[in-house]
Order: C-alpha cells, then sequence, then structure tokens
C-alpha cells in the first residue's frame, strides 16, 4: 500500500478522537437509513470472504511493526514512498468483482457516493461521501435526508478519486457506537494489532487500507490540512 492511500485511515482514526462526542437523539431514524441502505451492500457470503482474507493479513502481518509508540523520545523517520500494494494482490476477483459492483449501485443511485468504506471486525461498514463543502454530511445521511449521526465523509477539498497526496475522512463519534467510533478502540494496541487493514470499495477500484498511526489532535489542528506536502505531514507525525 502506498503512503497516499494509507493517510485516509489516517486521518479519520485522528478526527474520531479530535470531535465531540455526539449525544444519541435520534437512533431510530439512524437504524431505518441503515436499513434502507442494506440492498446496496455485499453479500453475506463476500463480506465473510474479505472478514477471512483480512484475518489471514493480519496473521501474516509482524505484529511488532504495526503500531507506533509515541512514548519513545525520538519520532519514527517518515516512511518512504514504496509501490502500491493493489487489492487485486490479494483479493479474489469474485470478491473485487462484487466490492466495485456495489459501490457502482451506490454510486448510480448517489451521486454524492464515493464508495463503501469497510473495517472487517467492527461496525464500519458505511457509504463513503462527498459533499460542496465540510458542513453538510456533518448532519444529512447518505440520501440527503436530516440525520444527526451524519455520513462519514471526505474532505470536500480532495478529489474524489483520491488522488491527493493526503485524503481526509471524517464522521462522529456516537455515543450509540455508530459511525466512526469504533475508532477510539484503537487505543488498546491488542485491538489496534488485528484490525489495522480496512477496504475503500470505489466505483473502478478496491483500496486496501493500512493503518499505522492513531493520534489524538485538536479540531482544527494541522493534522487535517491536505495541503502540505506529504513528507511534511508524516514527519509531524
Amino acid at each position: 500500500m502506498n503512503t497516499r492511500k494509507i493517510l485516509a485511515a489516517v486521518a479519520s482514526a485522528a478526527l474520531i478522537l479530535g470531535g465531540a462526542v455526539m449525544l444519541v437523539g435520534d437512533d431510530a431514524k439512524q437504524l431505518a437509513k441503515t436499513a434502507d441502505i442494506e440492498p446496496y451492500t455485499i453479500s453475506v457470503e463476500a463480506q465473510e470472504q474479505l472478514d477471512e482474507i483480512t484475518k489471514e493479513l493480519v496473521a501474516e502481518t509482524d505484529s511488532t511493526e504495526a503500531v507506533t509508540t509515541f512514548a519513545e523520545e525520538d519520532a519514527a523517520e517518515p516512511a518512504a514512498e514504496t509501490e502500491p500494494v493493489r487489492a487485486y494482490d490479494t483479493l479474489p476477483e469474485e470478491t473485487m468483482r462484487e466490492l466495485i459492483a456495489a459501490a457502482q449501485t451506490l454510486t448510480g443511485a448517489y451521486p454524492d457516493a464515493i464508495g463503501w468504506l469497510i473495517i472487517p471486525g467492527t461496525n464500519i461498514n458505511y457509504p463513503l461521501m462527498q459533499g460542496e463543502d465540510n458542513e453538510y454530511y456533518l448532519h444529512h445521511a447518505y440520501d440527503g435526508s436530516r440525520l444527526s449521526a451524519g455520513s462519514i465523509f471526505l474532505d470536500w477539498r480532495c478529489e474524489k478519486h483520491l488522488l491527493n497526496g493526503i485524503n481526509v475522512v471524517f464522521g462522529h463519534n456516537m455515543k450509540n457506537g455508530t459511525m466512526l467510533a469504533g475508532l477510539t478502540k484503537y487505543e488498546d494496541t491488542a485491538y489496534f494489532n488485528v484490525h489495522r487493514f480496512g477496504w475503500l470499495a470505489t466505483a473502478d477500484k478496491v483500496y486496501r487500507l493500512d493503518f499505522f498511526l492513531l493520534a489524538h489532535v485538536d479540531c482544527d489542528d494541522s493534522f487535517y490540512d491536505g495541503s502540505q506536502p506529504v513528507a511534511e505531514w508524516l514527519s509531524r507525525v
């Protein structure tokens, strides 16, 4: 996985710890919206296969290299650019096709949708949206209806095909455990180690997300500035 794609996962993890915890007042409406989106999701069989592939990836990865601990005085060296790890290097063709088909159906029905964000072993399995600003999808569901829980969304300044060096993803930390609330569990090293891969299915490809960092930052921190050079961003974290 190249650095560019990894950053989408990192930024979302940071936001959830920097943002405010919402009070849940419309759980029923949120559940209804979740049910309404089910026809666009992948099949149970494909989900199970994706879960199994992710478990195998975790088992193959050296857990001692999975988490960078910042209790040390010396900051880690920035990661070097490497050749991308393509999704089809690890995903069976049939599974990849189903993920892409689901994303195509979703984006066909909802033009603001980028695709599906899935982190196996968690409840994070949501459409990834993108609005004309970073306010709209804070308070609206994927279909544009008003929803306090909002949606998971890509920063409006990012190119929708993730061509930016840094791609920032936002989402609420819900007290009912939905949206990106599960990312707070990454504070536990053991949990981090077994949930360090995610997937982003778009209408034309599937990205594997490799989680390598958890950061606590303020909501107005420059951590969320996607316009800075990647090397500068990495050297800071």
